[in-house]
């Protein structure tokens, strides 16, 4: 195992552990979860190493990865997908100003939304390190999906968006990352990424059983606080925060199959419902947020 000692939002390299939880989709192994002394950015303090972690993926519950519909979890997913396909193009139309342009999906996965987004006029790279979802992508839908190598081959300034769905917390090097999508993207783009809230009033309801952890394929576990300070450390303004409000039930139900409840589907639709109500107007405690940031004016 690595273990994890500089923060990558303020370079601190003290920590503080929280608790300790399981991978509980592959392997039933533990991981400690800590905290950032410094910043607060919470942390899996000790993931595997970085070569390693491709067998932390093989499964076929890993739902990003697959397309299955085999039973009500994964139908429901593929339903919320669905729905949020044309939510995801109306934001990153309003957010960028255009109709049409360049977008860079990092972590196309099977590659519904970049197909989604082409069938709109856009054109789309994906980025995707799964070689089945890559290949998958691109006999279903023809698009052109690079390796986490391969962005290195796009021009500078040559995206009009970049959009990470809930990607930017499995990079074991977000600081690189954030440099690579602010020389890609246009002087006047936006980068959309989404990501759980470990502020979250789910987060807390559920603590070490919470399925948005997803230990160790989870490195970084972000804040609104945190998620902005990395961006403006490389030069990025935050425009907007906004909830992804779907995501609260899916990940409750996953969240009760942790804790090994029965019903968990019905169970995380209530509990859902009781804490969507909570947070009727403290949208900064969703179970997802969605940032819309742009490059800094120099």
């Amino acid at each position: 195992m690595a273990e994890v000692r500089t923060c990558p939002v303020c370079g601190g390299s003290d920590f503080s552990d929280l608790f300790t939880t399981h991978d509980h989709l592959v392997t039933g192994e533990s991981f400690r979860v800590a905290q950032c002394c410094g910043c607060g950015l919470v942390v899996t303090a000790d993931p595997p190493e970085e070569h390693d972690i491709g067998r932390y993926y093989v499964s076929d519950d890993y739902i990003s990865h697959s397309d299955k519909k085999q039973n009500l979890t994964e139908l429901s997913y593929h339903l919320a997908r669905k729905f949020m396909l044309g939510r995801k193009f109306r934001l990153v139309r309003r957010a960028t100003g255009k109709s049409t342009g360049t977008i860079v999906d990092i972590g196309s996965g099977t590659g519904y939304f970049a197909s989604f987004m082409q069938q709109k006029g856009w054109n789309v790279t994906g980025v995707e390190i799964n070689d089945r979802a890559r290949e998958f992508s691109a006999a279903k839908f023809g698009i052109r999906t690079l390796t986490p190598a391969g962005i290195s081959d796009l021009n500078d300034a040559s995206a009009d968006c970049v959009t990470l769905w809930h990607v930017l917390e499995h990079l074991y090097d977000p600081e690189k990352w954030m440099g690579e999508i602010r020389r890609i993207l246009a002087d006047d783009g936006r980068c959309i990424i989404a990501l759980p809230n470990i502020e979250s009033s789910d987060a807390q309801w559920f603590g070490e059983n919470w399925a948005a952890l997803d230990v160790p394929r989870h490195l970084w576990h972000f804040s609104p606080d945190s998620l902005l300070h990395l961006a403006e450390k490389h030069g990025f303004a935050c425009e907007e925060i906004r909830p992804l409000p779907l995501d609260l039930f899916y990940i409750s139900a996953l969240s009760y199959r942790n804790r090994g409840r029965h019903v968990a589907l019905l169970r995380g639709v209530v509990t859902g419902l009781f804490l969507a109500v909570v947070n009727l107007f403290r949208s900064n405690r969703a179970s997802s947020l969605i940032y819309v940031i742009s490059k800094q004016k120099t």
